[in-house]
């Protein structure tokens, strides 16, 4: 006899089995499984890898990474292959991978103990290809506690030349110390004398120390002894390079660093140079008077045959763009043509040496940095404006020490922009104005303050157009001047030349545009003036006035010079226009 009624937990075999009198059963599947198969090996693969052109991530087979039989040499038990990975004692981990041709060597600090565990000495670039390799490096911060996320390397080296090398959170810093004796910095560099058509980094650090006879840190591309057949696109963050003497008990002297401690040296043009900022280190405010900014900044130099566009996001001070280390000598040191340079930052003693044309200049934060100028002295003796009274000598700018601020020369420019680095407050002189919007609400209005300030932009031929927001201090604009023959002792007005179009909101305080102008005994306005084949034309909405500055090429004056004046321009021009609005000899 059985029973109708199923029930759930039998299966329906074992109901209708003969002679059974023992339930079945269900069926269990043991809890205790192979606890490595929860927790996979770590494999490079899992590492953030990117594709250097589309910038997505690129997938890997553990089978790729993962030593065998067939694979005995993986990048998992090597430091040399298309894969590297280490990770440094804080838990930053980082992978360097290449795609194409060749392949990576990695050495750390301490390369004798068979794992990659600390700083990386050197980044060695084998059988790459000019036109297919791309390297890419990645950093992935500690799980384990907060840091900075980078990865310090001394030195990257490559001779057969490689397309693209993007180190992603890796900066160029001095990470082996050197045998007693041996100067720091001496191996710190990238090396890629095989050409680079793109290369990117985080930062430059280089903290050059006099007392131990520090080496200058240097991106070198190409073989002087080979022409260099592309055009390299660089692009690196900020650049910290600071001079001073760790032995030193006083501070140091306020006194320009004139050889250059970062150099960028490509044997060819570049194509682009993008620059986040290059300044000293960033100090802490205790420290502050032990590291003024002129006497601690070092100077970084870029060396190129040409640069079709140069461009600083942020901060530039002492940067200097030639063709030679040593700028401003002769007509062999200047580059041969500078297509587009634009400074979005604050720029101080910033110089660009031109022996060809330049498309345009942009400074968007002024040229020159105006704290610590004074523009005269009063009757008594007092220097003017009062306002800088009592500003610290370490925050004294290089035009405040009385150094040229920002200097340029070229055959000629096209077009040239300049706004101001500073804003004015302003309130009315007449006190019944004094609070129009009702009590305790003081009447102002801000205006452009200094755009430029002992800067010199100096062209042999013409300028095209020029727009200046703000007041030229102590600086001059020059047309049909050779700054090469004024170097060398002659004199460098000796061309035909004119600007286009002048429109300069602000004021002339010390400040001299000239086309084609020779002053006489250094005075503008003087009887002795000799006024060339030149011509301006455009317009000043503020005032020209001397109160005995001088500018770079220690001349003095105010105002707008040429035989030719068209416009707004003082002082008055003569000869002048007549009614047509035509020019008059």
């Amino acid at each position: 006899m059985r029973f109708k009624r199923r029930r759930s937990d039998r299966p329906g075999s074992a109901r209708s089995r003969l002679g059974s009198s023992l339930e079945v059963l269900e069926s269990r599947q043991l809890l205790s499984r192979n606890i490595y198969a929860l927790f996979p090996a770590y494999a490079p693969g899992d590492l953030k890898v990117t594709n250097p052109i589309t910038g997505q991530p690129v997938a890997y087979s553990v089978n790729h990474v993962i030593a065998n039989s067939k694979n005995p040499n993986s990048s998992l038990y090597s430091n040399e292959g298309k894969i590297v990975s280490g990770k440094d004692r804080a838990g930053d981990e980082w992978t360097i991978t290449v795609h194409g041709p060749g392949y990576v060597i990695v050495t750390d600090t301490t390369p004798n103990d068979g794992v990659l565990d600390d700083n990386i000495d050197t980044i060695q670039l084998v059988g790459t290809n000019i036109n297919t390799t791309y390297v890419t490096g990645n950093v992935t911060g500690s799980v384990r506690h907060i840091t900075s996320g980078i990865i310090p390397f001394n030195q990257l080296v490559d001779t057969s030349g490689v397309r693209s090398v993007i180190l992603n959170g890796f900066s160029l810093a001095q990470t082996v110390t050197p045998p007693s004796g041996t100067p720091n910095n001496t191996t710190t560099g990238i090396f890629l004398t095989g050409g680079v058509r793109y290369l990117q980094f985080h930062d430059i650090e280089a903290p050059i120390d006099t007392s131990t006879e520090d080496a200058s840190v240097n991106v070198i591309i190409g073989d002087p002894s080979t022409p260099l057949k592309v055009e390299p696109t660089i692009k690196v963050d900020s650049i910290f390079n600071t001079v001073f003497d760790s032995t030193a008990t006083t501070p140091p002297a306020n006194v320009p660093q004139t050889d250059p401690t970062v150099n960028i040296v490509v044997n060819g043009q570049i194509r682009s140079l993008n620059i986040f900022s290059t300044t000293q280190e960033v100090v802490a405010a205790a420290d502050q008077t032990q590291f003024p900014v002129v006497g601690t900044t070092g100077r970084t130099s870029v060396q190129a045959t040409a640069i079709k566009k140069l461009t600083v996001r942020g901060a530039a001070t002492n940067l200097t763009a030639s063709r030679a280390s040593v700028p401003f000598q002769n007509g062999y040191t200047g580059l041969s043509k500078l297509g587009k340079a634009t400074f979005q930052g604050p720029t101080d003693a910033v110089g660009l040496d031109v022996n060809g044309p330049i498309g345009s200049l942009t400074y968007a934060k002024g040229m020159g940095n105006a704290t610590g100028v004074f523009l005269g002295q009063t009757s008594t003796g007092q220097a003017i404006p009062a306002t800088n009274y009592g500003i610290p000598p370490q925050q004294v700018t290089y035009a405040g020490l009385g150094y040229v601020a920002g200097q340029v020369t070229a055959t000629k420019i096209g077009k040239v922009r300049i706004a101001a680095s500073t804003v004015k407050s302003v309130t009315p002189t007449n006190p019944d104005y004094g609070m129009l919007k009702g009590p305790n609400q003081p009447t102002s209005l801000n205006t452009p303050g200094t755009a430029m300030v002992n800067s010199l932009i100096a062209t042999s031929g013409s300028i095209g157009k020029v727009s200046i927001v703000g007041d030229q201090v102590n600086s001059e604009i020059k047309t049909g001047f050779d700054y090469n023959s004024f170097a060398a002792g002659l004199e460098g007005t000796r061309a035909a030349s004119k600007i286009a179009s002048i429109h300069h909101v602000g004021n002339m305080l010390n400040g001299v545009t000239s086309a084609t102008v020779r002053p006489g005994s250094n005075y503008y306005g003087s009887t002795s003036t000799v006024k060339g084949p030149g011509s301006l034309k455009g317009t000043l909405t503020g005032v020209a006035e001397a109160t005995g500055g001088m500018t770079p090429l220690t001349n003095i004056g105010a105002g707008y010079y040429a035989k030719l004046k068209k416009g707004n321009l003082p002082p008055p021009a003569t000869p002048t226009h007549n009614k047509a609005g035509k020019l008059v000899k």
